[in-house]
């Protein structure tokens, strides 16, 4: 069985719900530009799913929050090695469940429809020291995705997700970006961030929120202490 299509024709959720109730066993395909994911089934259910940057079922919960990308499946009998243990039906739920807290958290939050991009000689200098879930939500800060897009894609819960967007502000990672999408500079990152395809600043900083305000003030405090100017 051969079988693609796009997210505009049939939602993830949807499809993952079609092979599961054909009980198809095969490989599944999903893109969007910059990204690309692996997901294997075995009788209908999702027993390993893998990218470059996520695997298991939190890269299954990122999948569900895309709108738009490509799929395509082939059927396939060969062995897997699992890394997925729940149930098609209980990752779908799980994902939907996470959504709606999301969509909830955007209606009480304010600024969830600001752009956010990253300051090139911050990410170099300070990536490793980010948390996980922080890098994670990072790769996705191109100048053109909003925040709630940015929290809705990471496949995080949706307050874990957040935190990691305010991690970011509070240590001067990201800003706001206010300019045309991918009018500024690339981002070279030492092949860390390749889906961070947008502008990026590498000269100024601006304020965005108390968050921001925070990281600026944290500049000038280092400043007064040694002397020397903020290398960020």
């Amino acid at each position: 069985m051969a079988l693609s299509g796009t997210f505009e024709d049939v939602s993830f959720a949807e499809l993952l719900q079609m092979l599961n109730v054909g009980s198809k066993s095969g490989k599944l395909t999903v893109s969007r530009p910059g990204e690309s994911a692996a997901l294997y089934l075995q009788d209908g259910n999702v027993a390993r799913a893998v990218s470059r940057w996520h695997k298991g079922p939190e890269l299954v919960y990122k999948i569900l929050g895309w709108k738009l990308g490509e799929f395509s499946f082939e059927r396939s009998d060969e062995p897997i090695v699992r890394n997925i243990q729940e149930s098609t039906e209980a990752l779908i739920l799980e994902g939907v469940k996470r959504l709606d807290e999301w969509e909830r958290v955007e209606e009480e939050m304010p600024d969830m429809h600001v752009i956010l991009r990253q300051r090139a000689s911050a990410v170099n200098q300070r990536f490793e020291a980010l948390s996980e879930e922080a890098q994670d939500v990072l790769r996705l800060v191109d100048a053109r995705r909003n925040v709630a897009t940015i929290i809705r894609e990471s496949g995080l819960e949706p307050m874990a997700a957040l935190k990691a967007v305010t991690e970011l502000l509070t240590e001067g990672i990201v800003e706001q970006w206010t300019g045309m999408a991918q009018s500024a500079p690339r981002l070279e990152a030492s092949g860390k961030l390749p889906e961070a395809t947008g502008g990026i600043d590498i000269t100024t900083r601006t304020l965005f929120s108390s968050k921001t305000k925070l990281s600026k003030a944290r500049s000038t405090s280092a400043l007064a202490g040694d002397g020397r100017p903020d290398s960020t």
